[in-house]
């Protein structure tokens, strides 16, 4: 015995490491729950199952089942090797679910017995098998058994025709939902349920026939379901979940509906949710709002199929206290109004809001629907990054005080430049020409400007400074480079998911990584550190951060930038005009150059900094130079020439095709901005109807985009079913696989439930 007792160990441990293995697989998205399976783990756990009675053996091959099945990667394999080969898996969830039954079913026995006085003692004596962990281990594999609505299995566990005996796990399950006895075991049997009926009309029906309803009923009615008081909320919460399932719309919607709502208690439902509400806040605060949150989606979904308003008029008050958004989706034909809690840590930056609602593709609508998922599954990694970075408090307090960081770089550097403005003052003149006035209007007297030139030396040219100038100095910029640091490294923590060394044209967010903040960036850094040691002298540069905080002022930079590749094509063409002149002024007319006027051209290279210094100085036409000795009426034609040639290609061709450059990038923003800004507010972004449509059909604009078709609710609709971890229905499933592949058959096109209402 002790042998085999240790082979038994041994053998759990094994397995336990493979459900570890698993369970990392499906937290860090791993390949090694993948490569388990091809070597042959799923048959061996079979074998075994098979081959072995001992519970704790039999346990472990369940939960390791369990951890697999969370796995999308493995998911269909497992499936369709457990329909194929696994009977006694099934065999073994079959009778621990029928003991159940059994078990309870004698417990509800005894406990009405014990009501009427025909029997004493305690109940745990008598030795009934009512929930177990084993028991409760079979009910949550059948419900993994057929995640994200997988209509194979959820056939197979209801019949088998390729078997001698058949199962009918759903009629099972029902039947251990009427009597089961433990809130556990409740909560568990509802999940499994649900996952078996979801997205299967033939499921629903069996269901229905089998009573389901009422069971429900009788459940949203107790004040404590299973005499389960500490779990009371989630098991109410399971319930409405179930029951939404029930209801979800179908092609056999007309048939069954009926059915529940003859048997569908909604005035007991309306109860129990005012109960949950007056629980928010409470202890199990978070599970009643959970509760409330499901039972009030399931009364408007009630209600939006028997066309009646079950909420009332605390419908807005309900969904602001529970954060509730709703979304419109294009399920089977019909459009469906999907409830969902709103994530906490759900919020789009700003700046990320006004990218994808200038940038958009506004080209068709089907482009738009495309490019808008394009740029949603974008904004979903980012709010994501934004959760993992503001997990770090201190990372956090930076990144959220970005805006402060923008601002007290400017001020601090205006603040100074103020300072220098008002306290400059040119020592050496003031002292030697004893310019009085000059003293005057900086505040200072002569004896100060005199010792401050005694201490520095008589050729001192630099600042003269007041008291506390220098104090003043180190302390501002001492802040000034902290705010630096914090906005480049809130900068580079918000967006260092989206820089790339690749250009990639399938990103809608993607941020290169010579673009021109960045070293913009670093050369506030470079001003800043420098600054104190200049006396304040580098700080104006960061007066021109004023045009990142001013949108019209970025609009501006960017609509003179909107061509700067061609602009920067200009340049180098300007400079070989000008070398092919400098080359004709050394060759023909280098004496004609008046040095006492700065006009220079002893060798070429001289000849070519003095024409490229004349070239942009204003002038009626050609350079204007001294042509010192070139007074003769034979050099007048030459002259004459030279300035028109030059006048022709460099200030009239040259210089106006740089302007027209800069005013097209004018006119181009201006006129993408007036068609982004007319697209979103004359068409939905989401349906494409335009304004005029809704209006005509009697339906406001304002409601239509802002709570039928807002375009941030399907953003963060969309964030909540990546990050939500519990079980979906048929309908947000759908969504999320569409979603995942940039397909908008999901998004309702060309309508709405308002205007389907109106035309039916």
């Amino acid at each position: 015995m002790a042998g085999e007792d240790c082979s038994n160990y041994v053998m759990i441990r094994l397995i336990n490491v493979f459900s570890a293995l698993a369970e990392d697989s499906n937290r860090t998205k791993s390949s090694p729950a993948s490569s388990l399976l091809n070597l042959g783990l799923t048959e061996a756990l079979g074998n075994l199952m098979a081959s072995c009675e001992d519970d704790s053996i039999q346990k472990a091959v369940t939960e390791c089942l369990l951890s697999l099945l969370k796995i999308p990667s493995t998911r269909n394999r497992l499936h369709e090797y457990c329909m194929t080969t696994v009977d006694p898996l099934f065999e073994w969830c079959y009778e621990n679910i029928k003991a159940a039954i059994e078990g309870n079913t004698q417990l509800r026995m005894i406990e009405s017995m014990r009501e009427k006085g025909g029997m004493s003692g305690p109940i745990d004596d008598i030795g009934i098998v009512s929930s177990t962990p084993m028991i409760r281990l079979s009910v949550q594999l059948i419900g993994a058994m057929c995640e994200e609505q997988f209509t194979s299995m959820q056939n197979y566990l209801r019949f088998q025709d390729n078997k001698i005996m058949s199962w009918n796990f759903l009629v099972l399950l029902i039947k251990l939902l009427h009597c089961a006895r433990s809130g556990e075991l409740l909560m568990d049997t509802m999940k499994s349920i649900n996952s078996l009926i979801s997205a299967n009309d033939v499921a629903k029906e069996t269901a229905i026939e089998n009573d389901i309803v009422e069971v429900l009923n009788k459940i949203v009615a107790e004040k404590a379901p299973a005499h389960d008081s500490l779990n009371a909320q989630e098991i109410k919460a399971n319930c409405y979940s179930l029951l939404s399932t029930l209801i979800e719309q179908s092609n056999m919607l007309c048939e069954f509906y009926d059915k529940v709502q003859e048997e569908l208690d909604v005035q007991t439902l309306q109860s129990e949710i005012n109960t949950h509400m007056s629980l928010l806040g409470s202890e199990n605060g978070d599970k009643a709002q959970t509760a409330a949150f499901k039972g009030y989606a399931l009364l408007k979904k009630i209600g939006s199929m028997d066309k009646k308003d079950y909420v009332g008029k605390l419908d807005e008050e309900i969904a602001l206290k529970l954060k509730v958004a709703s979304v419109e989706i294009q399920w089977k034909g019909h459009l469906e109004k999907v409830y969902y809690p709103i994530p906490k840590d759900g919020n789009v930056r700003n700046k990320v809001r006004e990218e994808l609602k200038w940038k958009i593709d506004r080209k068709s609508k089907f482009d738009k629907q495309r490019d808008f998922l394009v740029w949603s599954q974008e904004i979903v990694e980012d709010v994501e990054h934004q959760k993992y970075y503001s997990s770090i408090p201190f990372l956090n307090w930076i990144m959220r005080k970005e805006v402060v960081w923008d601002w007290l770089v400017f001020i601090i550097a205006l603040i100074l430049q103020v300072w220098l403005l008002l306290d400059w003052i040119d020592v050496k003149g003031a002292v030697d020409h004893d310019v009085r006035e000059v003293i005057g209007n900086a505040n200072k007297s002569y004896q100060h400007l005199k010792h401050c030139e005694d201490e520095h030396g008589p050729n001192y040219l630099g600042v003269c400074p007041s008291d506390g100038f220098y104090f003043t100095i180190v302390s501002l910029g001492l802040v000034h480079l902290v705010a630096c640091l914090f906005l480049s490294t809130s900068y580079f923590f918000a967006n260092c998911h989206r820089i790339s060394f690749k250009f990639n044209p399938n990103k809608r967010m993607l941020i290169k990584w010579h673009s021109f903040y960045h070293f913009y960036l670093l050369a506030i850094l470079v001003c800043s550190c420098l600054g104190i040691w200049s006396d304040g002298i580098l700080y104006c540069f960061h007066l021109f951060h004023i045009a990142t905080l001013f949108d019209l002022l970025g609009r501006v930079i960017r609509g003179a930038t909107k061509h700067a590749d061609q602009l920067l094509v200009c340049a180098p063409f300007a400079v070989i005009i000008a070398y092919v002149y400098s080359i004709i002024y050394f060759s023909f007319f280098r004496d004609m150059f008046d040095q006492g006027k700065m006009e220079y051209c002893q060798t070429l290279g001289q000849c070519l900094v003095t024409v490229l210094k004349n070239s942009l100085r204003p002038s009626s036409g050609g350079h204007n130079y001294s042509w010192t000795g070139r007074t003769d009426f034979e050099d007048l034609w030459i002259r004459v020439i030279i300035d028109a040639t030059f006048w022709i290609l460099f200030t009239i061709i040259g210089l106006n095709v740089v302007t027209s450059l800069i005013l097209d990038g004018f006119r181009q923003l201006k006129a993408e901005r007036e068609r982004a800004l007319k697209d979103m507010t004359t068409l939905c972004t989401i349906c494409g109807l335009s304004k005029d449509e809704l209006v005509s059909n009697g339906i406001s604009w304002s409601t239509h985009v802002d709570r039928e078709h807002n375009l941030w609710n399907y953003v963060t609709f969309f964030y909540y079913l990546q990050e939500h971890d519990g079980r979906f229905s048929a309908v947000e499933n759908e969504v999320l696989k569409k979603f995942k592949k940039t397909d908008p058959s999901f998004l309702p096109s060309g309508r709405c439930i308002s205007m389907d209402t109106k035309i039916s």
